[in-house]
């Protein structure tokens, strides 16, 4: 076993430094699913939003993350695999990717539709999963929101938001969410190019 001078200790480690989401998660759970009960993954990343991920991850998939620290522009998480832990298959991660390639689209079809009506107000989340979630929620409550990627104005790091057309709509939507438990985090409002935060 290894030994590093903060005291912990690792059996593995992955080195990620260069990739962009959502290639670390998805390699750090790869690496989790091949592990012994107990033994301990080091990982290494340079990704700002694997920081936000793995503690998703880890709360979804109840892997214990032992420690997760900043070493410059570095992020590094230890991760104990856990007995009751279960991570996604590869065919989660295949969706997933194949997710954020649908709402670029969406996106983009969005806004070369003049007859499309443009979203002013963007709910953002704790997780991808969460705004997946809500989306199908919302959709059988026949509420009008679209799931979009999250502007990188907002957050650089892999995301998604709901786009809702005014304030009002917007902050009951998210009302109904959170007493839902559903993990949303705010509403933006866009002004020309820029994106504040407006709720709550």
């Amino acid at each position: 076993m290894a030994e590093v001078t903060d005291k912990l200790r690792f059996d593995k480690e992955l080195d990620l430094s260069g990739l962009s989401c959502p290639l670390p998660i998805v390699m750090t759970s790869e690496a989790v699913k091949k592990l012994e009960e107990g033994k301990v993954l080091r990982v290494v990343s340079t990704d700002p939003g694997f920081e936000r991920d793995i503690w998703n991850w880890s709360n979804q998939t109840k892997n214990r993350l032992l420690n997760l620290q900043k070493e410059g522009d570095k992020i590094v998480a230890y991760i104990e695999k856990q007995s009751e832990g279960k991570e996604p298959s590869l065919w989660y991660w295949i969706k997933f990717h194949s997710l954020g390639v649908k709402l670029h689209a969406r996106l983009v079809f969005m806004y070369l539709n003049p007859f499309s009506e443009k979203p002013d107000h963007f709910i953002t989340f704790v997780a991808i999963s969460e705004g997946t979630r809500a989306e199908k929620h919302l959709k059988e409550a026949n509420e009008k929101a679209k799931l979009l990627p999250i502007p990188n104005e907002i957050d650089p790091r892999c995301g998604v938001v709901l786009g809702v057309k005014g304030f009002e709509k917007a902050k009951e939507i998210y009302q109904h969410l959170l007493g839902e438990n559903y993990g949303v985090e705010a509403i933006y409002r866009k002004k020309g190019n820029r994106y504040e935060k407006v709720y709550p």
